[in-house]
């Protein structure tokens, strides 16, 4: 065994690292596309059924209304009625009528605000999903940049999904090559491994095979 063995051994686990690192690349690339495909996806249910929630809550904001109006009302009759009593007995239970009626007011004005809230709610996030589409554009063209055909710059939801579908095609293919390529080189390593030193070495990285050949002819690995 002498030095050009090393050397080929080095060489096959440069040549593997370098697959490891494209293919490492590639798979961060793949966790972009799963994400931008994830909220672009999020996106478009939402506002898929955006104007059903928008009407849901726009009549049950005038239904708290009109049910505060009727409470209103019921207190400045109750009101009204105490204001009219003609002794202690019709007068405390009419002050009871008036307690009642504004403790139902006071729940009508609860759900008159719970109602606005929730229609303002509605707002704030279509209008922070609407802001996030551009960033979400600008990601998947960073990721288009570095990958062949591609749509260089998707925008809308629809784009944007049909995208990570033919990015997450595209790096498939691209990681199952250089996967093979790797696959490639680990066997020749294991086999030119297993000849020098007449022991199977099937199922070592090349990274393990260079060890082995390097402390065989009293070398240091690269």
């Amino acid at each position: 065994m002498n030095e050009s063995a090393l050397e080929e051994i080095r060489r096959l686990a440069t040549i593997d690292a370098e697959l490891a690192a494209r293919t490492g690349g590639l798979r961060e690339l793949g966790d972009e596309v799963e994400a931008v495909r994830a909220r672009a996806n999020a996106i478009r249910t939402f506002f898929g059924g955006y104007h059903d929630a928008e009407a849901r809550r726009h009549a049950a904001s005038a239904e708290a209304r009109e049910d505060r109006a009727r409470r209103e009302t019921e207190l400045k009759a109750a009101r009204t009625q105490r204001d009219a009593a003609r002794n202690d007995e019709e007068r405390a239970s009419a002050e009871r009528a008036v307690r009642r009626a504004e403790d139902r007011l006071a729940v009508a004005e609860a759900r008159v605000a719970r109602a606005g809230d929730a229609e303002a709610e509605l707002e704030r996030e279509a209008a922070t999903l609407t802001a996030e589409l551009p960033e979400l554009g600008r990601r998947a063209a960073r990721v288009s940049s570095q990958l062949p055909d591609l749509p260089p710059e998707p925008s809308s939801t629809d784009e944007l999904v049909e995208w990570a579908s033919r990015a997450r095609a595209n790096l498939f293919v691209i990681v199952r090559q250089l996967d093979a390529q790797r696959d490639r080189v680990i066997r020749e390593s294991n086999e030119l491994g297993s000849m020098l030193l007449g022991e199977p070495l099937y199922g070592a990285t090349t990274a393990q095979v260079e060890r082995r050949i390097a402390a065989t002819i009293g070398r240091p690995p690269s």
